[in-house]
């Protein structure tokens, strides 16, 4: 909980301690560095070639855990999450964030002025720093390390989002992307903790993980209803009512609509003999 304090966001959801139990998870102790792109390619071994295993975001704190040549050995602090990232893509050190990007996608502009020129993309979920006090100008506020961010695609640390399908839901017709957590991409499992975060829930990263510790499974007689999730083997989506969910998938490359019927009889045709895992309530 004290590394997360400066972030705003409440100890990890892990009542089953996967932290302990689960390979691709680390217990982190100290902040050592942030991310400082946009998004970063967490990668499942030290080359550009191997697996992409998940994204971190701007401004994410990261413990480092070894080097090697050019690549970091971290663990995304908000999850637990360990993969090896280009070096140039993190700084060593804190910058306290005050403000959270709270829409899908925005800028850091130049100047206050909206057809200034865009220096930097940041996704929803990003941690940025607003200097203080900043008044306005034209809706815009300061970002610390310079040009402007509009007010309005901003939320303090520790305001958060009512309804995390709402937030799921403004992702609809983006592309599917394994490991993916932005707008340009994203997958079944990173949809559901970016909505869970904007929420104010620090949950675990693969739908595995979040299977296990997320909610509690409906009871018999019980029907699925909208923000219940529905999970299958190696999958899950947000329930819109008490048939159909929204989705990640790779069916359709893309954040789709879909009745749990069609999406179990797709997991189903690729070999699982037990293709519907359940609903949880959270």
């Amino acid at each position: 909980m004290g590394l997360l304090k400066p972030y705003g966001l409440p100890a990890l959801h892990d009542p089953k301690n996967e932290l302990q139990s689960n390979s691709s998870l680390c217990e982190c102790v100290s902040i050592d560095a942030q991310c400082i792109l946009p998004w970063a390619a967490l990668k499942s071994a030290p080359q550009n070639s191997a697996t992409t295993v998940s994204e971190l975001l701007y401004g994410e704190p990261l413990q480092i855990l070894e080097r090697e040549d050019a690549w970091l050995k971290v663990a995304c602090i908000t999850d637990g999450y360990v993969g090896w990232v280009l070096a140039g893509a993190t700084a060593r050190g804190l910058t306290r964030p005050s403000h959270r990007i709270c829409v899908p996608m925005t800028h850091i502009y130049r100047s206050p002025d909206l057809k200034s020129e865009p220096l930097l993309p940041l996704p929803m979920a990003s941690y940025v720093h607003i200097k203080s006090p900043a008044p306005l100008e034209n809706g815009f506020l300061p970002h610390e390390n310079g040009g402007f961010v509009f007010s309005a695609h901003l939320k303090p640390l520790g305001a958060f989002s009512d309804d995390p399908v709402s937030v799921a839901e403004r992702y609809l017709g983006v592309p599917y992307l394994w490991g993916g957590r932005t707008l340009i991409g994203i997958d079944c499992s990173g949809l559901i903790q970016l909505a869970l975060s904007a929420a104010g829930h620090r949950v675990l990263r693969d739908s595995g993980s979040q299977f296990k510790s997320l909610g509690r499974p409906l009871e018999d007689g019980e029907k699925a209803a909208r923000g219940d999730l529905a999970f299958f083997p190696g999958h899950v989506g947000w329930m819109l009512d008490s048939v159909h969910l929204l989705h990640a998938n790779a069916t359709h490359m893309a954040v789709t609509v879909d009745t749990v019927d069609d999406v179990t009889e797709w997991v189903r045709k690729d070999g699982a003999k037990e293709p519907f895992s359940g609903f949880r309530r959270l």
